[in-house]
């Protein structure tokens, strides 16, 4: 038996695209991101934004499916997108959403901190005698911005009282 498109919303397509945007592109995406090893800047701020898209587009579909849901003369799709329990399904593309977001988030932090760290380091340079003074001491300033020391020469860190020991020769 053949049954319209118009007698239920789990016959459409937009029911399908509901189930691809609330389960299986994130899945998808959750996957790849703790299967690889390694991820680039770029990969994890698209990844990010692709969740939030998602985000968005199944809201949308929620709604267009919940009144979708009060024309259809079925009981079982007004149980699901028309009752308390559709306030349930909201939670995947706010969960989603939330992610895609603190991805986002996490990339622009680090190119922030990166940015204020080679501020910092010109800041220190352009004061008058900054350049002498580190160029002195042998400091250079690290990419996050602190300095770093040049390592010790080994009679300076050889403790008092402490004997120096041959190289063994073997002839």
């Amino acid at each position: 038996m053949h049954i319209p498109s118009d007698v239920t919303v789990f016959t459409q397509v937009r029911f399908w695209l509901l189930v691809l945007c609330s389960l299986v592109f994130p899945a998808a995406i959750f996957v790849t991101l703790f299967v690889r090893r390694e991820f680039s800047k770029k990969t994890v701020l698209a990844f990010g934004l692709l969740l939030i898209v998602l985000a968005g587009v199944d809201i949308f579909v929620l709604r267009a499916l919940s009144h979708q849901a009060r024309l259809t003369p079925s009981l079982a799709d007004d149980l699901v997108f028309s009752s308390e329990l559709s306030v349930a399904l909201y939670i995947f593309p706010a969960a989603f959403g939330t992610f895609g977001l603190n991805m986002v988030s996490h990339v622009l932090m680090h190119y922030l901190k990166q940015k204020e760290a080679r501020f910092e380091a010109h800041r220190r340079l352009a004061q008058p005698g900054g350049a002498v003074r580190a160029a002195r001491r042998g400091n250079r300033p690290g990419p996050s911005g602190m300095r770093r020391m040049r390592p010790a020469v080994a009679s300076k860190r050889r403790r008092p009282g402490a004997r120096l020991v041959a190289a063994r020769q073997d002839t």
